[in-house]
Formats: C-alpha cells, sequence, structure tokens
C-alpha cells in the first residue's frame, strides 16, 4: 500500500499542470522562437503579443487564423521517465532519497497552460479575436514528501503551510488596433491596444493554508486550517497597450504592456469550502482509533469577488532580414500571480525561410524562475495557407526527459 501511493503521488506531480506564462497566445510560431515574439508578431498574433504591429498592415491585408492549439506543462521536480523508471518497482530507500532529492527545499511548484484561438481575423490595422485558455498553478511545501517516504521522527516539525494554488478556465473577445503616430522616412513610431471581454467560466483558490504537526515521545500532535475559493462563472474585461519604433528596414523594437486593466467579477456558484483538523496524543498502537479530530469541515455560499491578473511588462527587438529574423524579448511581472511572474525572463529566436514554403525556426530562454529552454519548430506554407508548428523543453531535449514541455499548432490564411 505504501509503494503504491508513493507511485500514485509521484504519477499526479508529473502530471499536474511551465507556469503559464500567459505571455500572449501560445501559437506554433511563437513557441518555436522561445517567446522572443515582441517584434516578431504580424496579423492576427499582434493581438496577443504588441498591438502596435497591427500598423506595419497595409489597409489591404487580411490574415485569418482558423485553428491555434497549445499547452504548456511544468513542474519543478519531477520528469515523465522517473515516472515511467519507479512506477510499479519495489522503491528501495536509494530510489526515495533520489525521488525526495528532486524537490527544492521550498517545495514542488506545477503548473500548465492550455490555449486555444478558435477565430482570429485581422484586415489593415484591425483584429478580431476568440479565444480561450485555461491555466493552473500548484506549490506544496517538501516536509510532507518526507512523512511519505521515510515516516516520522521523534523531535520533527512537519509543516503542513505555504500551500498554494489558482486555477481559471475563460474565453475571451477581443478587438486591437495598431496605427503608426509618426513617421520619418523609414522611421516610425507605431502604437496599438487590444480591449478584451473575459468570460470566465471555472475558478478556484486556494486563500488559507496553515499547519503543523509535531512528533513527540508522547505521541503526534498538531492542527491545521485550510480553505479554498471557488465560483462557476463570472464576467470581466482587459486592457493591453503596445508601442512599436522601427528604425529601417532591418531593425525595430518594442514595448508590449498587458492587463494594464484586467477584472473578473465572479457572481455565480460562489463558494468556499474549509477544513480544520487537531491531532491530540496519536499514538502507533491507537491508530485506529479516532484520534485524528476533525473540528469543522465546511461549505459555504459566498459573495461575489474580483480577481485581478498582474500587468507585464515585455520588451522586445528584431532584426529582419532578407530570409532570417532574429529576435530578442525581456520580461517581468509586476507581481507574482496567474499569468506573470515577478522574476525577469530574457529570450532570444531566430528563424531562416529555407525556401518558398518551408522556414525553420530556433529559440532560447532563461529566468522566470525556471530553467533553460531550448525551442525549435518549422512553418510550412503552400499558396495563401500556412502551417506553424512550435515545441520548447526544459532540463531535457525530449518531452519525457524534461522538466517542462511546451507545444502549439497554429494554422491560418493569407486573404
Amino acid at each position: 500500500m505504501r509503494r503504491m501511493s508513493i507511485i500514485l503521488a509521484l504519477s499526479l506531480l508529473w502530471l499536474v499542470p511551465k507556469d503559464a506564462d500567459a505571455s500572449g497566445n501560445l501559437s506554433g510560431r511563437s513557441v518555436g522562437m522561445a517567446g522572443a515574439y515582441t517584434q516578431a508578431a504580424r496579423g492576427v498574433e499582434s493581438a496577443f503579443w504588441n498591438p502596435a504591429n497591427l500598423g506595419f498592415c497595409r489597409s489591404s491585408d487580411k490574415s485569418l487564423s482558423v485553428l491555434s492549439l497549445g499547452m504548456s506543462a511544468y513542474n519543478n521536480a519531477f520528469t515523465l521517465n522517473q515516472y515511467n523508471r519507479y512506477n510499479g518497482e519495489f522503491l528501495t530507500a536509494d530510489d526515495k532519497q533520489a525521488i525526495l532529492e528532486s524537490i527544492p527545499a521550498e517545495g514542488f511548484n506545477g503548473s500548465a497552460d492550455a490555449s486555444i484561438l478558435g477565430l482570429g481575423f485581422s484586415w489593415g490595422h484591425l483584429a478580431f479575436t476568440l479565444s480561450g485558455q485555461g491555466n493552473s498553478n500548484l506549490l506544496l511545501p517538501k516536509d510532507p514528501f518526507q512523512v511519505l517516504f521515510f515516516g516520522n521522527q521523534i523531535n520533527d516539525t512537519i509543516l503542513l503551510a505555504d500551500s498554494d494554488g489558482e486555477a481559471y478556465a475563460s474565453a475571451d473577445l477581443g478587438l486591437s488596433y495598431g496605427r503608426t503616430i509618426w513617421s520619418q522616412g523609414e522611421k516610425a513610431i507605431l502604437s496599438g491596444l487590444s480591449v478584451r471581454y473575459i468570460r470566465g467560466f471555472a475558478y478556484q483558490d486556494v486563500i488559507q493554508s496553515q499547519g503543523e504537526m509535531f512528533t513527540l515521545e508522547t505521541g503526534i500532535t498538531g492542527q491545521g486550517d485550510f480553505a479554498v475559493r471557488s465560483a462557476r462563472s463570472g464576467n470581466g474585461y482587459g486592457l493591453d497597450l503596445g508601442i512599436t519604433f522601427n528604425y529601417n528596414r532591418k531593425w525595430s523594437c518594442g514595448a508590449f504592456l498587458g492587463n494594464v486593466i484586467s477584472a473578473v467579477k465572479w457572481n455565480r456558484g460562489t463558494q468556499e469550502k474549509g477544513y480544520v483538523f487537531r491531532v491530540d496524543s496519536l499514538l502507533a498502537e491507537d491508530f485506529d482509533v479516532d484520534s485524528l479530530v476533525v473540528d469543522e469541515s465546511y461549505t459555504r455560499d459566498i459573495g461575489s469577488f474580483t480577481t485581478h491578473v498582474p500587468m507585464l511588462l515585455r520588451l522586445g527587438i528584431g532584426c529582419q532580414g532578407a530570409r532570417s529574423l532574429l529576435t530578442f524579448d525581456v520580461e517581468k511581472g509586476i507581481k507574482n500571480g496567474m499569468g506573470a511572474r515577478d522574476k525577469l525572463k530574457a529570450s532570444l529566436g531566430a528563424e531562416y525561410r529555407i525556401s518558398r514554403w518551408l522556414t525553420l525556426r530556433a529559440g532560447l530562454s532563461a529566468g522566470g524562475g525556471q530553467a533553460l529552454e531550448i525551442a525549435g519548430g518549422l512553418g510550412l506554407k503552400q499558396g495563401r495557407c500556412h502551417l506553424d508548428l512550435g515545441i520548447g523543453m526544459q532540463k531535457g531535449l525530449w518531452p519525457t526527459r524534461s522538466e517542462a514541455v511546451s507545444m502549439a499548432i497554429t494554422n491560418g490564411f493569407d486573404l
């Protein structure tokens, strides 16, 4: 039973859904360039990465995106190979120690992001988008893993606090506009904005997490208090701003400020679920006795509440050649939260057009509280139709050997 519990925990932890940097819609081209996309985005994708780039389009330019699917999964401890290695096997003390050492001192952190651009259409300086996304983030302290693998010792203190988590699913209806506000020769300044109506479908977050247990010669004592807030539906809005400076035909730089205004009011199915427990002198010989006293377990309706996505700043520079494109981005969230991290992240991307129908892409990113990411992808073009594929991995060059994987596919048309 103990072995099965360990295997189940490990398998779930790998599947727990890269903190989705939600730094833009996950497209095949952006993932293949490791997110260095502020100055690469054009047409419909400008709406998510830098709406000012819509100003580059001529009034007659049209583009249509009919499919863009992206997903990203991350954890800071385990790979799928570790799961396959230990699943169904008897775990030795060395195996347990190896698994435990994989978990950082700050605890296990896992997150997941999925996005879909159901429909995107741009015409000249305007873009319309209908998209959906889901995001989840989980943080668990390391102490319970220690107990799971090796049990508890006399005078041990097990901290159950610092657990955290948040998850949501929503759909966005967006309208973006970009235009040139100043020009002189090849030099130009472009600005743009994106406004979004947000329809929330589900939300859940941990609002209370504290507790500790002590192992004494007289038995185990402790207490804990956990509470989760949830909602089934909500409505909100968002505003993003962008600006680009075009120096000449090769060089440009820009800035994107995401979630300048962002709020969702959750007003349907709002609940709070709580769990409070106390342990008083629990002894091994009394384990089958109901010594674990649950003081309170409750579910109650609560009033509406409002959530905000932290503001995100991204700066980018691009160099366009006859067949090549080189880009560099840095980004930083104003604070930690769903879709943003307050640690600086840098990304470098490149693409090279081999022929009229084939483009190769590669990228590197580092920072943001995560390991070095290596990305690659390709673009296929036939007539007016294009298909882009991208994949990124951290701490590995193959999905099963990586702690984080990002994948995306995008299909669209130049009309």
